[in-house]
């Protein structure tokens, strides 16, 4: 039975393109298991292909063991399949759930993108939603944030899927146990130091006390209604007052960010704040709450920083711009396709093939990194006109992608037509950087 559902909602999440090739997000528990043996079925009857995307997080002894067990099961069922390993260098644990799962993304992604894959399947079932929404619910999110998960998410370069979205986990497990197939149990679900594990623990106990799975249902269908109005509004809001410049800034008269009201604002600027940060995740509504309240009451504002921006005033204009990195990021850089993203919200490509010996510079002896205060310092240092020439302010300029050398020495910033030298100008001329971040203003 749930095979023919799968099918039906498999076939409602499309287009897809002839002979469709589909990557699934596979950790090897029931969930995502499932999932990938219910997509090499149904891409086996439209003559498509499945590849599934694993990593090692390395978070469990048995963690290795775990992925070559794995492996060897997909190549019984005649999977394509390619092992990720995850190296994390940061000590804190309190929020390394967050960064695996970032990790995971961005490394699906662009595999996704270098294959051309457009379709990335994720096994969030209706337990799942269930948990994000009673997690919203106490975080008072409004209406907009009570829809929780959709089954189709439109990033930059694919479409990330939940076909199980409507299922429940007691139908993943009998689909598993009908065929005798035996999945890992990752032990940190169990753990309650996590926030949505405690939400998962309390679940019984809502259903016996009347939060059934048709309430729930209910509630999650009212709020998908009122999101769709809600983003088509939004859309034409910010098409018509937000001005996007392709220095990676949005502008906004005060004016009109007053004439919102305060569940609008929470979720027009939240969309802003999403596309000048490149952020993946919205910023919560309770800090985008406490900025609206500071500008409703005042004529002005003191500059601030939310959500991945930097907030400004110039005259009557409101400027969101990246906020400035504390310190530099460094990172990898790796040319394929003759292009990479940055900072996930500025392509850089090149017009001819790059030279063979800037492509290994490029993340060794050379970093794309922000400007920086120090950096833009030097610029002017050595030619003092520059300054004049340049209208933006200071801030949205510090923030800018440079070409930096191990030494620190600013030696290209593209944008604003800067080379150290003619060296520099011969070598980084033909780097191009546009503003593409992962959330378009008019995402819906």
């Amino acid at each position: 039975m749930i095979r023919k559902f799968f099918f039906k909602h498999m076939d409602s999440l499309g287009p897809y393109e002839k002979n469709p090739h589909i990557a699934v997000a596979l950790s090897g528990g029931s969930d995502s298991l499932c999932l990938t043996i219910l997509a090499k079925e149904w891409a086996d009857k439209n003559k498509g292909k499945v590849t599934a995307l694993i990593v090692n997080h390395g978070l469990r002894k048995t963690s290795k063991k775990e992925c070559n067990e794995l492996q060897k099961f997909l190549k019984k069922k005649k999977i394509d399949n390619y092992c990720f390993q995850w190296k994390d260098s940061k000590i804190n644990k309190k929020s390394i759930q967050e960064r695996a799962r970032k990790f995971r993304y961005k490394i699906f992604e662009n595999f996704c993108f270098e294959k051309n894959i457009f379709h990335l399947l994720v096994a969030h079932h209706f337990e799942d939603q269930k948990e994000t929404l009673l997690m919203r619910l106490n975080d008072n999110s409004n209406v907009y944030g009570l829809a929780c998960m959709s089954k189709i998410l439109f990033k930059k370069k694919i479409r990330i899927l939940r076909p199980l979205l409507d299922f429940k986990k007691k139908e993943i497990i009998n689909f598993l146990d009908a065929k005798s197939i035996k999945w890992f149990e990752d032990t940190s679900n169990k753990d309650l130091k996590y926030s949505r594990n405690k939400y998962r623990s309390i679940l019984p106990e809502l259903e016996q006390r009347g939060l059934s799975d048709n309430k729930l249902k209910k509630i999650l269908k009212k709020a998908k209604k009122k999101r769709k109005t809600i983003e088509n509004l939004a859309t034409k809001w910010l098409i018509k007052n937000i001005h996007i410049d392709d220095f990676g800034f949005a502008v906004v008269k005060l004016s009109n960010l007053k004439l919102l009201s305060e569940n609008n604002f929470l979720v027009y600027f939240g969309r802003i704040l999403n596309t000048i940060s490149g952020s993946l995740y919205p910023t919560k509504s309770k800090y985008i709450l406490n900025f609206y309240k500071q500008i409703y009451k005042k004529k002005s504002f003191n500059p601030t920083n939310l959500g991945g921006c930097h907030i400004f005033i110039v005259k009557k204009d409101v400027y969101i711009s990246r906020e400035i990195f504390k310190k530099d990021r460094k990172q990898n850089i790796n040319f394929k396709f003759n292009q990479f993203n940055w900072d996930n919200r500025f392509e850089i490509n090149c017009r001819d093939n790059i030279n063979k010996i800037l492509k290994k510079e490029l993340g060794q002896t050379l970093n794309i990194e922000q400007l920086h205060i120090n950096g833009w310092n030097q610029i002017i240092s050595k030619n003092k006109k520059f300054k004049e020439s340049c209208l933006l302010p200071n801030k949205i300029i510090v923030s800018l992608p440079a070409i930096k050398n191990r030494q620190n020495k600013v030696l290209s910033v593209p944008q604003l037509n800067y080379y150290s030298d003619s060296n520099s100008k011969k070598r980084f001329s033909k780097m191009n950087f546009y503003f593409k971040p992962n959330i378009a203003l008019s995402n819906n």
